[in-house]
């Protein structure tokens, strides 16, 4: 093991947008700051907090249109979307749904372990350990693992980052990586134990690939259940957003995604062009939504991420709004709760969140035998988004944007809009990876040299 090894992140001269939006006046005013952390995540509206004004939220069964300003004016320009539209659209989903994301961190990367062998001799394992500065000292870190592929083909190396939910040893079943028992995992039976989901991440497919693969542990940032005293939460929930506009589990999710993305992006192999987001289930609304909001992302891959991710919350014929906050309080902010029922009057639908990717690339990746995660109205969701990409120039869908097996990636048969639907169920396989990992090899910028 090489000596540790700290590197401190320079947040003054790295590209990252501003991702703490302002409150808009349609903000409730009089809302009560957070005074208990439960209160993210209650159905109940908190102490404090005005009756819902319905009048605010019109209701509508149609799709809220994507090329309209809030003030009704049609966007008609590049430049109309990306700095006038596309920043109402951010606002409106933080407010109403996940919260708002905490503003970045500075922090300091200490590498506290460097395997040159790892994966057989594949890869390059590098753990890493992201310490926050300016948050009290107990706040948690997160330890991101990086595995860089020893043979690769010239110039800097695109990255897959995802989401784990019991450990970076439970991706892989290489021994030399570390076992951490100090967080949360709902699989109790993989607490300590490694490679639980190596035939999930196919780690090595993706080495063998050319394409480097990191991951980082969800409960670093907040552990998977209603609870509020655990993760960073504490550390980033602020005074001055209301109590129902909070960062929720969700978006404290993609707050850590986007913090591995600013080491990312520091690392000399890496080319930060080619960083790109996959997540499962839960995990891909959360890298759908870390994609809305941060342009360094060049791929998101929203696999089977149905409700309250890809799938359209109007007429949604699955899990409707209600019932995944009933069941899951803590993954969307409470603004979220009164539209359980109410889904005609959600002043956007899930396509809002999606079209904030443009211009870049999205693979939607479904199983046909997973109906619970709705895959008709994620391909719905594609083609009413379709148009932002065309008003920035880019192909969007070709066709129907559907297809059914790998062997159709090919040039001209598909665009940076897509979906991907095999016959497979709840679940990521190494199919699926070779799906992926051809739609990146065809669609993703050329390497850059290092």
């Amino acid at each position: 093991m090489k000596n540790l090894v700290s590197i401190k992140l320079d947040l003054k001269n790295s590209v990252v947008p501003v991702l703490w939006l302002c409150l808009l006046a349609t903000a409730v005013e009089s809302a009560e700051p957070l005074s208990t952390n439960s209160q993210v995540g209650t159905q109940e509206a908190s102490p404090g907090t005005p009756a819902i004004n319905w009048d605010a939220y019109p209701e509508s069964t149609a799709l809220p249109e994507l090329l309209k300003l809030k003030n009704g004016t049609t966007v008609k320009t590049p430049e109309d979307w990306m700095k006038r539209r596309r920043p109402e659209l951010q606002e409106l989903i933080q407010r109403e749904m996940f919260g708002y994301l905490p503003a970045a961190q500075p922090f300091t990367a200490t590498v506290t372990k460097m395997v040159p062998d790892a994966l057989a001799g594949k890869a390059t394992l590098k753990e890493i350990s992201l310490n926050f500065t300016q948050l009290p000292p107990e706040a948690p870190e997160i330890r991101l693992a990086l595995w860089i592929p020893n043979r690769h083909p010239a110039g800097k190396i695109p990255v897959f980052l995802t989401l784990n939910y019991c450990g970076n040893a439970n991706v892989t079943t290489d021994p030399q990586t570390t076992i951490h028992t100090d967080r949360y995992c709902s699989k109790k039976e993989w607490i300590g134990q490694r490679g639980g989901q190596a035939d999930f991440w196919c780690v090595e497919q993706v080495i063998d690939r050319g394409y480097a693969f990191a991951t980082y542990h969800e409960s670093d940032t907040k552990a998977d259940k209603n609870e509020w005293t655990d993760g960073l939460f504490p550390y980033l929930k602020s005074d001055q957003v209301p109590a129902g506009s909070q960062p929720a589990t969700i978006a404290l999710w993609a707050w850590g995604l986007l913090r591995c993305v600013d080491q990312l992006a520091q690392e000399p192999q890496l080319d930060p062009r080619r960083i790109c987001l996959l997540g499962h289930s839960r995990r891909g609304k959360t890298v759908l939504f870390a994609a809305a909001m941060d342009e360094r992302i060049a791929l998101v891959v929203p696999h089977q991420s149905g409700t309250g991710g890809m799938a359209l919350s109007r007429e949604n014929n699955q899990e409707t709004v209600e019932r995944i906050n009933r069941v899951f309080p803590h993954w969307f902010c409470g603004e979220f709760k009164k539209f359980g029922g109410n889904e005609p009057r959600i002043p956007f639908d899930q396509h809002a969140v999606a079209s904030l990717v443009a211009p870049r690339l999205l693979l939607d990746t479904e199983g046909d035998q997973d109906a619970w995660a709705n895959f008709p109205r994620s391909l719905e969701t594609l083609k009413a988004i379709d148009p932002v990409w065309k008003l920035l120039g880019k192909t969007g869908l070709v066709g129907s944007g559907l297809i059914t097996s790998v062997t159709e990636i090919q040039p001209g048969k598909v665009g940076e809009l897509l979906q991907l639907r095999l016959p497979e169920k709840h679940t990521l396989t190494n199919e699926f990876w070779t799906g992926i990992l051809n739609y990146a090899d065809l669609m993703l910028p050329k390497s850059t040299t290092p």
